[in-house]
């Protein structure tokens, strides 16, 4: 029988655990530019939700067991129009059907040898644009027994951090300026527009976004009621159209 050395047991304890000195590094991607981009949007849905009458117990449950703010305001929208819950749930989780190819995406690259099925399902709560960006940037760089560890030390972070956050603004809305209140729910739409064109792979979709802020106004104009669809469609069939016409200028870079 061959016996392994002490070097090579070392070696193998090693393999078979996190290195969890990642998580802090995650942690402390919380003063970045991606983490106050998604500080300011739940800025905004604290506003928004006191807005809507969701009692501050509820917001503080909500925020990070849902933790997608497309998901969130629809549940606010939900809540707003009278819908009932057996109505709001389904469109929430709907809504949240476009994290299943992110995470698979995710799990490649976060997953090391050692790693359980169970740990994965743990932390895909955690899955959302911001950190799924984020360590997809930064998993290169981090050995492999880091990666599970950075990913939950930024979006446990950014979960608590934004739930504190609109928390804060929910209790001091009622005190604070009508005119400072616009421009903190104006940041929810900043912080989508801004996730959109830094992740966009296709010089395309940056047209379908330029073309969708111009036609914009113009549909409240004329539609108010459709605006966002008319407006989305219209500068959706402009960038592809140019796409497959002009397709080696503008195409995915």
């Amino acid at each position: 029988m061959m016996l392994l050395n002490s070097d090579q047991v070392h070696s193998n304890n090693e393999d078979q655990s996190y290195d969890w000195s990642w998580y802090l590094q995650g942690a402390r991607n919380l003063f970045s530019l991606p983490a106050f981009i998604l500080l300011s949007a739940f800025v905004g849905f604290g506003g928004l939700a006191r807005e809507a009458g969701l009692p501050l117990a509820h917001l503080i449950f909500l925020v990070p067991t849902i933790w997608a703010l497309p998901s969130h305001l629809i549940l606010l929208a939900g809540i707003v129009s009278g819908a009932s819950l057996l109505a709001i749930a389904p469109a929430v989780a709907l809504a949240a059907i476009r994290m299943m190819p992110m995470t698979m995406a995710l799990i490649p690259e976060i997953r090391a040898p050692h790693t359980k099925r169970w740990h994965l399902l743990l932390v895909s709560n955690l899955v959302a644009i911001t950190a799924w960006v984020h360590t997809l940037q930064k998993a290169k760089d981090i050995p492999r027994r880091g990666r599970l560890p950075y990913f939950v030390g930024f979006a446990s972070t950014m979960a608590i951090a934004t739930t504190v956050a609109a928390a804060l603004v929910h209790q001091l809305a009622p005190s604070l300026p009508p005119a400072i209140m616009a421009c903190l729910y104006f940041l929810t739409p900043i912080y989508f527009a801004t996730s959109i064109w830094n992740t966009a792979r296709a010089k395309a979709e940056h047209i379908a976004l330029g073309v969708g802020f111009v036609l914009g106004p113009i549909a409240t104009w004329y539609m108010p009621q459709a605006n966002i669809l008319i407006a989305g469609l219209l500068a959706g069939i402009v960038a592809y159209a140019l796409h497959r016409i002009l397709a080696p200028k503008i195409g995915t870079e």
